[in-house]
């Protein structure tokens, strides 16, 4: 069997040091000022009090054994602080292997993250280590499967009491590596998979109609099938395993119907959720104002409260037409030729947004597709027309070149989840390091040089480019009062670019890859789509390492949003990279977090 967790079951009662039971607490300040405490350090909690908050959990505390350790001879055990723990199995090791970038094999796991990179280079189970030793390294050290809000609340308190990183990990989808952090306690929350019946007729001062209340661990695919049932939808992402009431929803979430009825946070109705001193809250547009404004739209749960549910707005079913258009071009047509295209499909993304529609382009060294052109609720002779004049620059092409081949075929589906599982094809985990830009409507009609000029560059340097077309904008998103990027409001295109992640390479070749990314591509997006003129990163897709990050993923929004966090969150419990208030944080040469100067970072 597949080793990825050890169990502590240890019947030892935890109240903590001061004696607080369940439910809210007041800690003002961590019990240690300074960094937060790593295994091996002098006040990292002992064996028995790591069995004590086991018992208080209900025997549900996890202790990390890294997902990759089955291709190890041994891996650390932290009952013993030694590595101890033989491990290598070679089934177990193929079936890792084989599975290693798959969404499923990581959402299982209390530890396991998508993005291999933010592992620290942790049990790579791709490269032969059949003699190897394996480290927990950058993943969490501890995890609570979560089951109801007593776990919460005895977590927050035992990482304040013993000045210990506490983090939310749900399925682990994150590209900026915010679910997990050496020496960190994590609440897992992938388990609260509670979702409401549809409620037909939700009302409050701002909205009356259907809405949905789902957990935290509710993913996208389930909440699509749910409702499909029961005729209705829901804004959701492109992978059916994110989680959706989690980073996904309080980041903004885009999804094929964007453009039609604006981003997922636009939606939200209610939150409920536990602060850092163990209260619970919910918050709505008209309660908790604040936290209402700050979650949605302003980053994951774990920012600076917990949040276990989100109600939000559903829709009647509407089907769906669209196109796929496939084009293999490699020695056939010139870069000047290819480009000229790319030009002339730039031009038509205005109307497909204004049209409610969404497309993915992708861009690989000869070969360019649009998989899938989607537009809700409209005929497929209307959507063939938003992309002729790409068809007919294509024909003449092809008069000119009998080889090329391209292929168009067109489809309509009568719901909307039919036509997503037809179109959005399984999504591979941590094969990519990206950058992305939020590139706006003016500049991708007026200034059409320096959009074609910057695409062309990043190709040229070996990126791989994936384009998401879609309007998010304020007349069809609707949105009750949100703290969504403005950045979004006037997005036509929001550009990612990748270079591959090299499993095999040393961490440091895949480090200096990363810091590539950023010098050459991200500052180039910038230069193209600067904040000034309306541009902005997705918070999801973003650079972690852009220097501007609080410019590019909050914009205008964020002295606002660190005063709320100032406010609810005054000593940092929750921490989480490019999160709001991250800045006064880093991590030493060991791995701990510790207090940081901005000015001087």
């Amino acid at each position: 069997m597949l080793l990825l967790a050890l169990y502590i079951r240890l019947a030892i009662p935890y109240l903590g040091a001061r004696g607080q039971v369940l439910g809210s607490f007041n800690l003002s300040q961590p019990q240690s000022s300074g960094c937060r405490v790593i295994p091996l350090d002098s006040k990292w909690p002992t064996l028995h009090e790591w069995a004590a908050l086991n018992q208080s959990v209900g025997g549900r505390l996890i202790a990390t054994v890294p997902a990759g350790s089955p291709c190890y001879k041994s891996t650390f055990d932290v009952s013993t602080g030694a590595y101890d723990l033989s491990t290598y199995d070679e089934a177990a090791c193929a079936t890792v292997q084989k599975s290693w970038h798959e969404p499923l094999f990581h959402e299982q796991s209390s530890s396991s993250v998508m993005q291999t990179y933010f592992a620290g280079d942790s049990c790579n189970p791709i490269a032969d280590q059949s003699n190897g030793k394996c480290g927990i390294g950058n993943y969490n050290q501890y995890a609570i499967d979560v089951a109801g809000d007593d776990d919460v609340r005895v977590g927050l308190a035992f990482a304040q009491e013993h000045n210990v990183r506490i983090l939310i990990k749900n399925t682990g989808h994150d590209y900026l590596g915010r679910s997990t952090g050496h020496g960190a306690l994590a609440l897992w929350t992938h388990h609260l998979k509670e979702i409401s019946p549809v409620i037909t007729n939700y009302q409050s001062n701002e909205y009356t109609g259907p809405a949905l209340k789902v957990q935290a661990g509710i993913q996208v695919g389930e909440v699509y099938d749910f409702l499909e049932k029961q005729g209705y939808m829901a804004i959701g992402g492109e992978c059916p395993t994110v989680g959706l009431a989690g980073g996904y929803i309080f980041a903004g979430g885009h999804a094929p119907t964007t453009s039609k009825l604006g981003l997922a946070a636009d939606k939200i109705l209610e939150i409920e959720g536990i602060l850092a001193n163990g209260s619970s809250f919910t918050a709505t547009p008209d309660k908790y104002q604040d936290i209402y404004w700050f979650l949605s739209g302003s980053g994951s749960s774990g920012t600076i409260a917990y949040a276990k549910s989100v109600t939000f707005k559903i829709f009647k079913d509407f089907p769906i037409s669209g196109a796929i258009l496939t084009l293999p071009y490699a020695g056939i047509v010139t870069d000047d030729e290819f480009w000229s295209l790319v030009d002339t499909w730039h031009t038509l993304t205005p109307s497909i947004t204004d049209a409610g529609g969404y497309a993915y382009a992708f861009y690989q060294t000869g070969y360019f597709q649009i998989w899938p052109l989607f537009v809700p609720d409209v005929t497929k002779k209307q959507t063939a027309a938003l992309i002729q004049p790409f068809v007919n620059q294509l024909d003449e092409l092809k008069g000119k070149y009998p080889k090329l081949a391209y292929n168009l075929t067109s489809y309509t589906y009568p719901t909307f989840n039919q036509a997503y599982k037809a179109l959005f094809p399984p999504f591979q985990s941590g094969t990519y390091q990206w950058t992305s830009r939020l590139i706006p409507r003016n500049i991708i009609t007026q200034q059409t040089d320096a959009v074609s000029q910057t695409f062309r560059t990043l190709f040229d340097d070996g990126a791989t480019m994936v384009e998401a077309v879609m309007n998010p904008n304020l007349k069809v998103a609707q949105p009750l009062n949100n703290s969504v990027l403005p950045a979004w409001r006037t997005n036509i295109i929001d550009l990612v670019a990748g270079k591959p992640y090299n499993d095999s390479a040393s961490f440091e070749d895949n480090t200096d890859a990363k810091k590539y990314i950023t010098q050459h591509w991200t500052s180039a997006l910038e230069q193209l789509a600067p904040a000034s003129q309306g541009g902005g990163a997705y918070m999801n897709e973003a650079d972690p390492d852009d220097p501007n990050w609080q410019q590019s993923i909050y914009g205008e929004n964020y002295p606002r949003q660190l005063a709320i966090k100032r406010k609810y969150d005054p000593t940092g419990v929750w921490y989480a990279k490019t999160a709001v208030g991250s800045e006064y944080w880093a991590e030493d040469a060991e791995g701990r977090l510790c207090p940081a100067d901005p000015a001087v970072s």
